[in-house]
């Protein structure tokens, strides 16, 4: 069956769409254009796809028609069409690969709702799907082919547009060299490569390593007039199935070619600038070094000249598999032409639906009908156009970046010398002269080359030498760093300032005692304050000393963690049993509410009494306060009943058992011999005394790193004075000092010092460069702070769509050392200041990830899973089980059930599986994904994952290696880095943090805090603050942080934003094609 073919198209969901994106005008106009399959376009959209699913109906094997009930009236002037739809969707991945930034679009085909939904379930707990039709996740894209195929072994994967400088595999931009070095070992599942606009199959057919993929075309269209600008052409079965594998083979007889945009009318087809209105062939660009002589930037690369850059034919016949194309001019464009009026006037569609009624479609127009039968149906002018067009006897003005080309088929000036109706009427009327044939190439190829040889040549002798790896495994360390990780025996502090190479120090200095000094591994303990630190310490080790140390390797854990092995080795002596559980903070407080008896009015100061009773040490008989020690006696007999520790046991308890037995003692300090501790800045009261349970002795082998000016934990007790004091503690510690700081500027470095004041012990650091100013914004209001900090990223990162380049929200163009997403934070002081930042970034398309002071798993519906895991694993905790049996979730007899059903599940991602499909309805909220993914990590030990979990903050949330810009509280900034980072909300009242409680806050710990976010940042570092802020649904006018104040003006740029109000258009006037 011959058919005709538009597989990518967008819906009403995609910004700058037409509202007429509709699956009503689809069709209709499909059938006006004479297109039997349409490709539906964004189904990775939640709400588009529930609009399919409500007005299409199955036909044929993985293809869909429209509900009599949906169909246009006007429809009916169309008989004989009946178009299909077929389920496609379009992916935009921004991520970092080889060093420089890729982005790429790719076209889906799936061949059904169900594949559909799990496609969008795998993407969506990787990034937003929900605020474009067009999603932009960072998601490498040989990655995303892995997640289509193993969601349908039928569903497709295209390369959308592929020479576009910006968003394809090729591109100049963003783009590759060769097809396998984007989709890496999967390229052999990519059968087929759409061409875009801005090319057509003879370009294509010069690059010889295109040869085995068919090269299919589409529209592309963002409304529904623009249909059918390009398409294909089949001789097949009307089946999903027959389409793809006539795709996938391009077998002659069933693929028939496709229907083209003249290429010189696509927007990207020529280089220039279209500010300055420049426009140049290839060799134009080559010979002017491409530099653009009006503004002195680099223009923007066509198609055109990234096809003759990587082309290695002179002659298209050298391809041997050449598929028959037809170029064409809509029939709207050809109209206006004639009438001399622009394609969209009423008069011209009043012609146009006129003549498609008549001819039966726009392509039998412009494709099928004899030339003799087109002058009946129109006249004898209008069968001239389209004979020319069918012979490429046409007119060029060539696109440029960005601006579309103009394509006429008369010669300038016919339409003042031969108007229509004259031309019908008179006898004697002459045809015009038409143009020759279009040329492939209006440049001469050879010199092309030739001038680019010839610039290589210069740029690999004149360039910088490039960096030379030494060898050695300490080959990088400075000599500091080799001082303080040399030290052998005795304690020893580290001043290490940001970015001076703290975690490398302590790695190397523990690969250095086992590789130099024969220490076995067995012997060294070392701490790291968040989980996430410990695996970032644990491969780094791991690196240094595989092939070394057989099975033995070094203890690296939190101190929360080391703790918890501690009481599971002596639970009993704590009169628990075996399966006990760890209560997070928001239990700890309902169970002294509900079992305790402590008023809510009191909660917060019995709660902070309890732990500061645990962090001292303190036993029943030492508290002076007799309520309070009633209320600690009451609340530890409970923890016993319910078989629970709480957070603050896994230190309190463990010192206590080690003092209390002097064998157990002996076996773990014999056992640890060589301690190592980061962070020491930030330990508390109860983690002081069990570093000095275990290494009491003045001579003892401790090892610690710390910044006392990034001590910002005081509210968890947390107290600095611990490494003030720490050459007190050990008479004759050796004091290292790092001072050069490979992360931060000087600029960043002398700012924040400047902060922190006169008390600052990191003065000595040394910036990496002298860095750029630091920027300080005022903004009118938090949404026009957001606004600000999205469009700053996307021009930063060089536009995330083509709507940004298009409407000039960005030149395209990216700036300096910011090559990925992932170099990107957004730093605030507190979590609720985050929602206008997410609009932001949904409203511009920016793929982000939020990570707070709680990691997802304490978050519903996450928590849900891990609480009934924890009843699960220790039925005695009743207190947990009888709030789900509250809730309905769980009955009577239902934990011994749960228990059976779980020991079935094995794993425990099959555990976390089972207890999804029993209580809740599907499988389909990331965060369930999210957990099954973690849970993976773990096999079948239960108790290591809830342990985990029992511990995580919310840094274990943050994700380093996904493409997404990251929205973080400053607290949970800690121990990161970036490119580039925005502080938001630099206002006297969030910085320092007075704004609520007690209107109070301890303000060298601000400072600190401050000095942590800021220097988080490598390159560029941006302060902003806003006159109008609404927090917790109460609107502030707060003045700026009295931060900034302490900041030289030298090494600042100030800017006021001033809010200008803007009429907006309709989204359907937003049109880019």
């Amino acid at each position: 069956m011959y058919f005709i073919a538009d597989f990518h198209i967008h819906s009403h969901y995609s910004i700058a769409t037409s509202k007429n994106l509709i699956p009503e005008y689809l069709d209709y106009w499909a059938r006006l254009k004479g297109i039997g399959v349409i490709g539906c376009g964004d189904f990775t959209h939640p709400g588009w796809l529930k609009e399919l699913e409500e007005k299409l109906k199955p036909a044929e094997p993985g293809l869909f028609r429209l509900k009599r009930e949906y169909i246009h009236q006007q429809a009916s002037a169309f008989p004989g069409m009946d178009p299909r739809f077929l389920l496609t969707g379009e992916i935009s991945s921004i991520y970092k690969k080889d060093n420089r930034v890729r982005k790429v679009h790719n076209l889906i085909f799936a061949p059904d709702f169900s594949t559909v939904r799990r496609i969008q379930l795998k993407l969506e707990a990787l990034g937003n799907i929900r605020s474009d039709g067009r999603p932009i996740l960072g998601l490498d894209s040989r990655d995303l082919l892995a997640i289509v195929l193993e969601c349908s072994d039928r569903a497709f994967l295209v390369p959308a547009h592929i020479w576009t400088p910006w968003f394809s595999a090729l591109g100049a931009k963003s783009g590759f060299d060769r097809i396998e070095e984007c989709y890496g070992d999967l390229t052999g599942h990519v059968y087929a490569l759409e061409t875009g606009l801005s090319s057509d199959p003879p370009m294509n057919w010069l690059c010889s390593f295109l040869d085995r993929f068919t090269l299919i075309s589409n529209s592309d269209a963002h409304s529904p007039e623009k249909l059918g600008r390009e398409a294909n052409l089949f001789d097949t079965e009307l089946t999903y199935d027959g389409m793809v594998e006539a795709i996938k083979t391009g077998e002659e007889g069933r693929f028939l070619g496709s229907i083209e945009f003249f290429p010189q009318e696509g927007k990207y087809h020529f280089d220039g600038h279209r500010k300055c209105g420049v426009c140049w062939d290839p060799l134009q660009t080559v010979a002017h070094g491409e530099t653009c002589p009006v503004c002195g930037k680099k223009v923007t690369i066509g198609v055109m000249n990234r096809v003759a850059q990587l082309a290695d034919r002179d002659r298209i016949e050298a391809r041997e598999r050449r598929h028959p194309y037809f170029s064409l001019i809509p029939l709207t464009e050809v109209l206006g032409e004639i009438m001399g009026c622009a394609p969209s006037t009423k008069r011209i569609w009043t012609a146009y639906h006129a003549l498609v009624k008549r001819a039966g479609s726009e392509f039998d127009l412009l494709l099928r009908l004899p030339i003799e039968e087109l002058k009946k149906i129109g006249n004898e002018l209008l069968a001239e156009a389209i004979r020319r067009v069918r012979s490429r006897e046409i007119c060029v003005r060539e696109g440029f970046d960005g601006e579309y080309g103009r394509i006429t088929v008369f010669p300038a000036g016919f339409s003042e010398r031969f108007g229509l109706q004259e031309s019908l009427l008179d006898e004697s009327y002459q045809k015009p002269s038409g143009e020759k044939a279009r040329a492939l190439f209006c440049f001469d190829l050879k010199e092309f080359r030739r001038l680019r040889s010839l610039q290589s040549i210069d740029t690999r002798e004149g360039g910088a030498v490039g960096y030379r790896p030494v060898s050695g495994a300490f080959s990088s360390l400075n000599d500091e760093q080799r001082r303080a990780v040399e030290h052998f025996h005795g304690p020893a502090i580290v001043l290490a300032g940001p970015g001076s190479g703290k975690t490398r120090t302590l790695t190397c200095r523990i690969a250095y005692l086992v590789m130099h000094r024969g220490v076995n591994p067995e012997h060294i303990l070392a701490f790291a304050f968040t989980n996430k630190a410990v695996v970032e310490m644990r491969n780094r080790v791991w690196e240094l000393l595989r092939d070394r140390t057989g099975e033995e390797v070094p203890r690296i854990s939190t101190f929360h963690s080391f703790g918890l092995e501690l009481l599971r080795d002596r639970y009993e002596l704590c009169e628990r049993k075996v399966h006990f559980s760890i209560l997070r903070e928001d239990e700890r407080k309902k169970l002294l509410l509900q079992r305790v008896g402590v008023g809510r009015r009191e909660l917060k100061i019995v709660a902070d009494g309890i732990t500061t009773l645990k962090q001292n040490l303190k036993d029943e008989g030492e508290i002076e306060d007799p309520t309070l020690a009633d209320i600690f006696h009451r609340y530890q007999m409970v923890l016993i009943e319910e078989n629970v520790f709480d957070l603050d046991d896994l230190i309190y308890l463990p010192v206590k058992l080690l003092l209390r037995g002097p064998a157990f003692l002996s076996r773990i300090r014999e056992r640890f011999r060589w301690i190592c501790i980061d962070e020491y800045q930030d330990i508390n009261q109860a983690q002081y005394h069990l570093i000095r349970t275990l290494m009491p002795e003045s001579h003892s082998d401790l090892f610690v790193i710390g910044d006392p000016n990034q001590a910002i934990y005081g509210f968890r007790g947390a107290d600095v004075r611990f490494l003030n004091r720490f050459l007190e503690d050990y008479p004759g510690a050796v004091l290292y000092k790092l001072k050069e700081s490979y992360r931060c500027s000087d600029t960043i470095l002398k700012a924040s010092q400047q902060v922190v004041g006169e008390k600052d012990k990191s003065s000595f650091l040394q910036g990496l460069n002298p860095g750029v100013a630091i920027q300080v914004f005022l903004h009118p209001t938090d949404r026009s702070e957001a606004e600000f900090v999205a469009r700053t990223i996307e021009d930063l990162m060089g536009g995330m769509r083509f709507f940004s380049i298009d409407s000039q929200v960005t030149s395209g163009d990216d700036h300096g050392e910011i090559k990925s997403l992932k170099e990107f934070a957004v730093l605030c002081r507190i979590a609720k200041q985050i929602k206008p930042l997410e609009k932001a970034f949904n409203d511009h398309g920016i793929p982000y990830q939020v990570v707070g002071e709680q990691p997802f798993f304490h978050q519903e519906p996450a928590r849900t899973i891990i609480d009934l895991l924890k009843i699960a694993n220790n039925p005695q905790n009743r207190f947990l089980s009888s709030t789900y049996m509250r809730k309905g979730i769980l009955q009577d007899s239902g934990v011994e059930r749960l228990a059976d059903m779980l020991k079935e599940a094995g794993t425990v991602r099959n555990m976390v599986l089972r207890l999804i499909e029993k209580y809740f309805k599907s499988v389909d909220q990331p965060q369930f994904l999210r957990l099954m993914q973690f849970a993976e990590e773990y096999g079948d030990t239960l108790e290591r994952f809830l342990g985990f979990v029992a511990t995580g903050m919310g840094a274990d949330s943050y994700e380093q290696g996904t493409e997404n810009v990251t929205l973080i509280t400053m607290h949970a900034a800690k121990g990161l880095e970036f490119g580039c980072v925005f502080i938001v909300g630099c206002e006297q009242g969030l910085i320092p943090y007075t704004l609520f409680g007690s209107g109070r806050s301890d303000q060298e710990e601000e400072r600190r805090l401050f000095y942590v976010g800021m220097t988080r940042a490598r390159s560029l570092l941006f302060l902003s603050s806003a006159k109008k802020r609404v927090l917790f649904g109460r609107e502030y006018h707060l003045e700026k942080s009295p931060f900034l104040k302490c900041i030289e003006q030298e090494l600042v740029e100030q800017r006021e934003m001033i809010l200008r109000s803007v009429e907006r258009k309709d989204r359907s006037q937003l049109e880019l094609f």
